[in-house]
C-alpha cells in the first residue's frame, strides 16, 4: 500500500470517461461550491499558501484564487485528466494545479497556511483497501505541512451516531424489481447494493440484512446496521455512475474519531458539525424512505456531510477546554442573581456580571473587499458546559471561538477612550491606526434572563494583517487577532460555520453602512407562497410603549435559573492538563440549554410581513426605565427534545397556543449561535415560520413589513430579533 504506481492504478478505477463525462460529473459537484468557499474563507487566512486537496474540476480552487490575490492556491489531484482540465479551464497568477497523491508528503513541512480536504478523504481509504492506516498517514503529512497557526478543514461524510441496528423502509413500487439500475425500485436498488457493495465492514461478502414486512403500504422493511443504511441512502440517487460509486466507502470515521484524530495531532478544533443539506433532505430523503429504531420509533435523518476545522497550535499548547466538574453555586463571586416581581404577580429572575459590555469591530477596505479584525481561537470554556444537555444538531466546539474584540468597561470611562484601550490591549493596535469611530448601537444579548446590554461600535482602522493577541487570561493562550472577510463570515453563519451572534450582527451593520451586498444566501432556501389578504401593518410593532412594570422581589428567587460553577481544564494534544480554571455560569434548572427563536412570516401581494411579540422584561426596565421590548417569539426547549427535527412541531404548537396562528412550514434559518458565551452555554436555533394569513390576526402578534423592520434595526433591542431579521431578509433576497 502507498506505492505511487500501484496507488495511481487503484485510483484509476474512478476514471469516468472522456472530457464530456468529466464535465457532467463536475457540474453536479460544483453546486456545493458556494458553501465550500464560504466555510473555507471564514476560517482560512486571506494571505499565504493554501492547498486544495483533491481539487477535481478546479472550480472551488479558482473561486478562492479570485477572492484573494494575496493567497497562493495549489490544487492537488491524483487524476491527470482532472489536473489537465483544471489547468486549461482556470488560470490566474496565484493559481496552479499539480498531480499528486494527497496522502503522500506533497508539500514540505511548515510550508502551508491552509489545507482543504473537501469530499476527498473517503477516496484515500476506499482506494487503498479501506485502510485507515493510509488515512492516518495522509493526515500526518498534511498537518506536518501546516505552519503553526495554519488551518485544516475536512468536509466529508461521517459515520452517524445512533443505534447499531435500524429499520429502513423502502418503496418497491417506484420502479422495476429487476433490470438496469436506472429503472429499479428503491427496494430493488438496495438489494442490488447489498449484494455488490464491499467496504471495511463487509470486505468479502454482501451487506447483511433481514427482509421484513413493512407497515408502510408499497414498502419493504429491512433490518440492518445504521452505517450500512446510511451508505445506501447517501448514494441511492447516483445511478448514472453506480458501479463507480460502489467502489467507494463514504464513511470511515465517526465524529468522535475525527475529533480525537485532530486533537492528538495538535489541532485545536474550531468547529465540528454534522451537516444536513436542506436540499438533499427535501428532495432525496423526505418521503423517499423511512428510518426507525428496532422498536419502530422514527429516527432523524443521518447527516449528509460533516465539517471539522482545526488550527495547528504550538507544541504543548491547549487544544481543548473541557468541563471536569460542575456544582450548584450557593454564593456567587462573579455573577449575581436577582428576582423581579411584575405588577401581575409573576416573578422573573436575572443574572448579571459586573461592568458593561462593549464590542468593537475594527474594519478596513482592501482590494475592493471588506475585512474585519476579530479574536480567533479565544477561550470560551462555558460553551462546553452541561454536556448532559442534548445538543440538537450534534455540533461540538473545543471551547475556542471567533468573536468581536470585547471587554467589560466601567462607569466613567468615555467610549472613545475605552475603544482605544481595548484596541491596544486586545489587538495591539495604536491610536494612530484609528481612522473613524462609528455611532454605537445597543441591544440585549439574551433579555429573558441575562442582565446584559451590549454597546457595539464599528471602527475604521488602517489596513493591517493578523496580529498576535496579548495573553490576558488564565489559559495558555488568548487566541489571535486575525483579518476576516466580512461577507464570507456572514455566509458561514448560514451553515453553522461561525457561532457568535454578536460578530454576525456587527458584520451585517457594517455591510449595510458601506452599502455592500452580503452576497447570495447559502442556507436552506425559503420559499413562501403568496397569500391573499394578510395581517395589517401595526404601526406600533417596533415601539411597544413605555411601562414601568417591575419591582425588586424581596422574597428571593424562584429557582427557575440555576447558577453553577464549573471547573474547566485546558488540555494539550497528549491529554495533559495545562490549566484548571473555575467559571461561574447560568443554565435553566429544568429546561435544556437550547432555545428556539421563531420569526413568523407571511408573503402578501405587497411583500413580506413578519410578526413581532411585545414583552415586558425586568432587564429592559433596568437599563432603559421601560420594561417594554419588541422581540421575536422564543422559547427554552425541554430536555425531552433530543434532535433538531423535533423542533418545528414544538414551535407550531407554541405559536398556536400563544398566538392562535396556524403554521404552514418552518425552515431552519441558518446555523445555531451563542448569544452570550461568557455567561451561559445557551445555544440558539433560529427558524423562519410561514403562517396562515387568515390566522394571523391575534393582537398578541404585531405585524410589520420586513423592509420597514430592516430600516429600523439600529433601534431593535433584542439580539435574537436582529439575527433572525437579518437572516430572513438575506434568505428572501431583500438585502440585495
Amino acid at each position: 500500500m502507498g506505492n505511487p504506481s500501484s496507488t495511481a492504478q487503484s485510483y484509476a478505477a474512478q476514471h469516468r470517461g472522456d472530457a464530456d463525462h468529466y464535465a457532467t460529473y463536475f457540474a453536479g459537484m460544483d453546486a456545493s461550491m458556494q458553501q465550500k468557499v464560504a466555510l473555507t474563507t471564514a476560517h482560512f487566512p486571506t494571505r499565504g499558501r493554501l492547498a486544495d486537496m483533491g481539487s477535481g474540476s478546479g472550480r472551488g480552487t479558482y473561486d478562492l484564487a479570485c477572492l484573494y490575490g494575496g493567497l497562493e492556491l495549489v490544487g492537488v489531484d491524483i487524476n491527470p485528466v482532472s489536473v489537465d482540465m483544471a489547468a486549461s479551464s482556470y488560470q490566474r497568477p496565484n493559481l496552479r494545479f499539480v498531480v499528486g497523491d494527497i496522502a503522500d508528503p506533497v508539500f514540505p513541512p511548515e510550508s502551508l497556511d491552509g489545507v482543504l480536504d473537501s469530499s476527498v478523504l473517503h477516496h484515500v481509504t476506499s482506494f487503498n483497501d479501506f485502510s485507515l492506516a493510509r488515512l492516518e498517514t495522509c493526515l500526518d503529512n498534511q498537518v506536518r505541512a501546516l505552519r503553526t497557526g495554519g488551518v485544516i478543514i475536512i468536509r466529508d461524510f461521517v459515520i452517524p451516531d445512533g443505534p447499531e441496528e435500524v429499520f429502513l423502509d423502502l418503496s418497491e413500487t417506484d420502479g422495476a424489481s429487476d433490470g438496469p439500475v436506472s429503472g429499479l425500485s428503491t427496494a430493488a436498488l438496495f438489494e442490488r447494493f447489498a449484494r455488490d457493495f464491499r467496504c471495511s465492514v463487509n470486505r468479502n461478502g454482501p451487506v447483511p440484512y433481514t427482509r421484513l414486512a413493512s407497515p408502510h403500504a408499497g414498502h419493504v422493511r429491512y433490518r440492518l446496521a445504521l452505517r450500512a443504511a446510511n451508505e445506501f441512502v447517501l448514494r441511492k440517487d447516483y445511478r448514472t455512475d453506480w458501479d463507480v460509486e460502489l467502489l467507494e466507502e463514504y464513511t470511515y470515521f465517526s465524529q468522535a474519531q475525527f475529533e480525537a484524530s485532530f486533537r492528538r495531532r495538535g489541532l485545536r478544533i474550531l468547529s465540528s458539525m454534522p451537516i444536513r443539506n436542506p436540499w438533499i433532505l427535501a428532495n432525496r430523503y423526505e418521503g423517499r424512505f423511512h428510518l426507525s429504531d428496532t422498536a419502530g420509533q422514527p429516527l432523524p435523518f443521518p447527516p449528509t456531510n460533516y465539517l471539522i476545522v482545526g488550527e495547528k497550535v504550538p507544541p504543548g499548547a491547549g487544544v481543548e477546554l473541557r468541563e471536569e466538574h460542575s456544582a450548584p453555586l450557593p454564593a456567587p463571586h462573579f455573577l449575581s442573581l436577582s428576582a423581579w416581581r411584575h405588577e401581575d404577580g409573576r416573578v422573573f429572575e436575572l443574572v448579571e456580571r459586573p461592568g458593561r459590555t462593549l464590542d468593537v469591530l475594527p474594519w478596513f477596505r482592501q482590494d475592493r473587499q471588506v475585512f474585519v479584525l476579530a479574536k480567533k481561537g479565544f477561550p470560551r470554556p462555558i460553551v462546553n458546559a452541561c454536556a448532559n444537555h442534548p445538543n440538537l444538531g450534534g455540533a461540538a466546539l473545543s471551547g475556542y471561538i471567533t468573536e468581536p474584540l470585547a471587554a467589560i468597561t466601567h462607569a466613567g470611562e468615555a467610549p472613545d477612550k475605552a475603544i482605544a484601550r481595548i484596541l491596544h490591549e486586545r489587538a495591539g493596535l495604536s491610536v494612530d491606526s484609528i481612522r473613524a469611530l462609528g455611532e454605537s448601537v445597543r441591544y440585549f444579548t439574551s433579555p429573558g434572563g441575562v442582565s446584559e446590554r451590549v454597546s457595539a461600535y464599528l471602527v475604521e482602522v488602517a489596513p493591517t494583517t493578523g496580529l498576535p493577541a496579548p495573553d490576558y487570561g488564565p489559559f495558555t493562550s488568548s487566541g489571535s487577532v486575525r483579518e476576516l472577510d466580512a461577507r464570507q463570515v456572514i455566509r458561514a453563519c448560514h451553515v453553522g460555520g461561525m457561532v457568535d451572534a454578536r460578530l454576525e450582527i456587527n458584520l451585517h451593520r457594517l455591510l449595510r453602512h458601506l452599502g455592500t451586498s452580503p452576497g447570495p444566501w447559502i442556507g436552506a432556501p425559503i420559499q413562501l407562497t403568496e397569500q391573499s389578504g394578510g395581517p395589517p401593518w401595526a404601526q406600533d410593532a417596533l415601539v411597544p410603549g413605555h411601562r414601568v412594570s417591575f419591582s425588586l422581589h424581596e422574597e428571593g428567587t424562584t429557582g427557575y435559573l440555576d447558577l453553577r460553577t464549573g471547573t474547566f481544564s485546558e488540555r494539550d494534544s497528549a491529554g495533559h492538563v495545562l490549566a484548571s480554571v473555575p467559571r461561574e455560569y447560568l443554565v435553566p434548572r429544568e429546561a435544556s440549554r437550547n432555545t428556539a427563536v421563531a420569526l413568523p412570516v407571511v408573503r402578501t401581494r405587497e411583500g413580506f410581513r413578519v410578526g413581532i411579540e411585545h414583552r415586558e422584561l425586568p432587564v429592559v426596565q433596568h437599563f432603559t426605565g421601560s420594561a417594554s421590548i419588541a422581540v421575536s417569539p422564543a422559547w427554552r426547549l425541554p430536555r425531552t427534545l433530543t434532535h433538531l427535527s423535533q423542533v418545528p412541531a414544538f414551535i407550531a404548537e407554541r405559536l398556536r397556543e400563544e398566538f392562535s396562528v396556524s403554521v404552514r412550514k418552518a425552515w431552519e434559518l441558518g446555523g445555531s449561535y451563542h448569544a452570550t458565551p461568557g455567561v451561559t452555554p445557551e445555544l440558539v436555533w433560529p427558524f423562519a415560520v410561514e403562517v396562515e394569513a387568515g390566522s394571523a390576526e391575534d393582537p398578541r402578534l404585531h405585524w410589520v413589513p420586513l423592509e420597514v423592520l430592516l430600516g429600523e434595526l439600529d433601534g431593535v433591542l433584542d439580539a435574537h430579533l436582529l439575527v433572525v431579521a437579518w437572516r430572513l431578509a438575506h434568505a428572501l433576497g431583500v438585502l440585495g
